[in-house]
């Protein structure tokens, strides 16, 4: 959810957006995205023309969908599940939205694009990783990851491979496997990419251990994510 503040910004800043419309999923992780994204909203000045919970594991988007269009809003955040979300961007596709629908990592997520298909283009989205990154480093791990296994893997992947480095690279710093030590001295932590090769970009971890490091701003294109803009660390 801390990408939330970029994507916010980019619909009001960039898009030009001051009439959202909001669709979340009413459970408890709906509710987070939701209540992270109603702080951005008020921060941008746009106003909510149509907050629409949905129910768990919904399956028909369609009175969802003529909600958004007859609000007159000029996008729509999507807050749901992976298999919600490519059901709400059928359901979209089938009715004409023309409107931009944006979301966070899961709704431009492999996931959802290989469940929504066509319907998927277009939707856009902030992610921390991703195979389309213009990183070499994050390239060189996505084809061969590709050769292996036999298909395009999603940020998941990227993060079980840097969690692992993570663990060996800070193992080596404190000498030992310790985890009131790893813990200790993951606080703070900066590894560059340039010394730690294996970590793919440059991150940190702060007193408190949230991660640091710069994003991506994407588009579905012809059922791929494509890069617009990599945003700095925050």
């Amino acid at each position: 959810m801390k990408g939330l503040p970029k994507i916010g910004s980019y619909l009001a800043d960039d898009l030009g957006v001051s009439r959202i419309a909001i669709v979340w999923a009413n459970t408890e992780f709906g509710r987070g995205g939701y209540d992270a994204f109603m702080t951005v909203d008020a921060d941008e000045g746009m106003e909510v023309v149509a907050d629409i919970p949905t129910e768990q594991a919904q399956v028909d988007f369609a009175a969802d969908v003529t909600r958004v269009i007859s609000s007159g809003a000029e996008a729509v955040f999507v807050y749901l599940t992976e298999e919600e979300s490519a059901r709400f961007l059928i359901a979209a596709r089938q009715q004409g939205l023309s409107i931009p629908m944006a979301g966070d990592t899961v709704l431009v997520s492999q996931r959802v694009i290989d469940l929504a298909g066509d319907a998927a283009n277009g939707a856009l989205g902030h992610v921390g990783l991703s195979a389309a990154a213009p990183i070499p480093a994050i390239q060189e791990m996505s084809g061969r990851f590709e050769e292996r296994f036999g298909y395009v893997h999603d940020q998941n992947a990227i993060k079980g491979y840097l969690g692992a480095w993570t663990v060996r690279y800070v193992t080596e710093l404190i000498g030992d496997f310790d985890r009131e030590a790893f813990a200790k001295r993951m606080n703070g932590l900066c590894l560059d990419a340039a010394n730690y090769p294996n970590i793919l970009m440059d991150v940190c971890w702060d007193e408190t251990g949230e991660i640091s490091r710069a994003s991506f701003l994407v588009e579905v294109v012809d059922g791929a994510q494509v890069i617009t803009r990599m945003l700095p660390a925050n």
